[in-house]
């Protein structure tokens, strides 16, 4: 049988001033995100939590409870979103700077 790498962690999103969401995840320090709506923001969160799973150091956090977070943010969206770490890993990461993004007549 084939290991898991499915992981599921919560995501908190709040709700900005500007009708978007910022995403954290309690588990993870400094994964945060956002975005203008809901769809965007839970794909953004996605993609960011498995950026900083997959480059994670260690045994990963045991992820809190809904009971634990709805007495935390209770005024707040909680979602919880599952990545699969073997795809993340796979995945290229655009790096660098495109010639064509410098003003060189400066």
């Amino acid at each position: 049988m084939k290991k898991t790498s499915i992981v599921t962690y919560p995501a908190v999103l709040i709700a900005d001033d500007a009708d978007g969401y910022t995403v954290i995840f309690p588990d993870i320090a400094d994964a945060v995100t956002g975005g203008q709506d809901l769809g965007e923001s839970l794909v953004n969160a996605t993609a960011t939590l498995g950026r900083f799973l997959v480059n994670y150091h260690g045994t990963l956090p045991v992820p809190s409870t809904m009971t634990e977070l709805t007495h935390r943010y209770p005024a707040d969206f909680i979602q919880f979103v599952a990545v699969d770490l073997a795809n993340v890993a796979t995945q290229p990461v655009e790096t660098g700077v495109s010639i064509h993004s410098l003003d060189l007549a400066k």
